[in-house]
């Protein structure tokens, strides 16, 4: 699976987490609890979905799973391909080819995206939530919504090191995304552009459209009620990444899908997709 939003701040979990990232990631949960209880008290907390807008659209449910089924086999053969042009012995330049095909395959994955929305929805690509007008709006309601979520994702984070500590042992640890690791270790400044432009600037606007714009659109057409399409989209999104980031993953997604519907923009979501990745990025790389 790409780089993507499964790249958790585990080692803000770690028992060897430097002392500044505990007090900011104290401060941060703190605002977003406060933020948490604002929501419930003056803006309807769940209820808010009530007044969603509506997207029109010509969405089968097979579209979205097609898409999906396309981008893992494009990924599969970007993998192949790394593995034979670079050959087994150059790990190196297996992973530069790996990370730049992956670049490539979701960039190709945006573009097809964009042209079957431009057919799709009513209003085009407005329709589906890409109005240029709200992006202002979007950035800011992004730093705030991400805020709010940041505690129920820490908390998911100690809760699966609990549990796990206490099943398997001391030793049980979160795992650390594949991509991040190489981000960590790699010395190479071309590399790393290359990482986080693929991690904070393609893969949250892909992974956005397939699974916000497309899969929670049409399950918000088939289930009854706004939010059933949403847990469902966060579930099956959760469940491509790793097993022991499911819970942050899917109290996180539920935020990307709460934002979606209740601001009709997908740069919404895509914009805190992105500040969470970046974050993530910027917290490993300072440690």
């Amino acid at each position: 699976m790409t780089a993507s939003i499964g790249i958790i701040l585990a080692q803000a979990a770690s028992e060897t987490a430097p002392e500044p990232f505990d007090w900011l990631g104290t401060a941060v949960c703190a605002a977003g609890l406060t933020l948490l209880m604002l929501w419930l008290k003056f803006y309807g907390g769940s209820k808010a979905l009530a007044a969603a807008p509506i997207r029109r659209h010509r969405i089968s449910p097979a579209i979205p799973f097609l898409l999906f089924f396309v981008w893992v086999l494009m990924m599969s053969l970007a993998v192949g391909a790394a593995e034979k042009l670079a050959g087994k012995d150059n790990a190196a330049v297996q992973e530069t080819l790996q990370n730049l095909l992956t670049l490539i395959v979701n960039l190709l994955m945006i573009a097809a995206l964009l042209i079957t929305a431009r057919r799709l929805f009513a209003r085009r690509l407005k329709g589906f939530g890409l109005n240029p007008k709200t992006l202002p709006q979007d950035l800011g309601w992004a730093v705030v919504n991400l805020a709010a979520v940041y505690p129920i994702i820490v908390g998911g984070v100690l809760l699966v090191l609990a549990l796990g500590r206490l099943i398997k042992g001391d030793g049980f640890e979160i795992q650390t995304h594949q991509s991040l690791e190489e981000l960590i270790t790699s010395s190479r400044i071309g590399f790393r552009i290359l990482m986080i432009v693929l991690v904070v600037g393609v893969v949250p606007v892909m992974e956005e459209m397939l699974f916000r714009g497309f899969l929670q659109s049409s399950l918000r057409a088939l289930l009854p009620g706004v939010w059933p399409a949403v847990l469902v989209t966060s579930g099956l999104f959760a469940a491509v990444h790793y097993s022991t980031h499911f819970l942050s993953i899917f109290a996180l997604s539920c935020a990307l899908g709460y934002a979606y519907e209740r601001s009709g923009s997908l740069f919404r979501s895509i914009a805190i997709h992105a500040l969470f990745n970046a974050s993530s990025v910027a917290a490993a790389l300072l440690m």
